[in-house]
C-alpha cells in the first residue's frame, strides 16, 4: 500500500467520522440510551424487568430508526430499511458483549469502563454499517 493510498484512506476516515452525520449519530445514541432507560423503567412498573428491558429496547429502537431516517440520513422510513437498521446493530451487540466480557472478566475493570470502551468501538462500526447498508444508495 503506497503513501497515496494511505493518505486517501485517512482522508476517507476523516470525512466519515469528522462529519455532521457522525456527530448527529452520536447525539442520537445518547437520546436512544436515555429513552431506552426511561421506557425500561416505565415498563418495569407493570411487567418483569427483563421483559421490560426488551420492550424498552424495541420502543427506543423504533424511535432511533425514525430519527435516523429523517434527521441524519434524510431518507423516508420503510419496512425493508427498518429490518436493515435492526441488522446493522448486530455487530454492535457482538462488539459490546465481547468488549465488556474482556474488560470485566479478564481485565477486572468496572462495568462502566467496559460499556464506555464498547461504545467507543461499536459506535463507529455501527455508523459505517448503517450509512452503507441501511441508508446507502440502493
Amino acid at each position: 500500500m503506497g503513501v497515496t493510498a494511505i493518505r486517501e484512506l485517512l482522508l476517507k476516515i476523516k470525512r466519515t467520522f469528522v462529519s455532521k452525520k457522525f456527530i448527529e449519530f452520536c447525539v442520537l445514541g445518547v437520546i436512544n440510551t436515555v429513552d431506552h432507560g426511561l421506557f425500561s423503567k416505565l415498563f418495569s412498573l407493570v411487567m418483569q424487568p427483563n421483559v421490560a428491558y426488551v420492550v424498552g429496547f424495541f420502543c427506543s429502537n423504533v424511535i432511533a430508526f425514525f430519527l435516523s431516517s429523517y434527521v441524519i440520513f434524510k431518507k423516508n422510513p420503510a419496512l425493508q430499511r427498518y429490518i436493515r437498521f435492526v441488522i446493522s446493530y448486530i455487530p454492535n451487540l457482538i462488539i459490546g458483549f465481547l468488549v465488556t466480557f474482556i474488560t470485566i472478566n479478564t481485565m477486572k475493570l468496572p462495568q462502566f469502563w467496559g460499556t464506555i470502551i464498547a461504545a467507543a468501538v461499536g459506535g463507529p462500526v455501527t455508523f459505517v454499517i448503517m450509512k452503507v447498508y441501511t441508508f446507502g444508495k440502493k
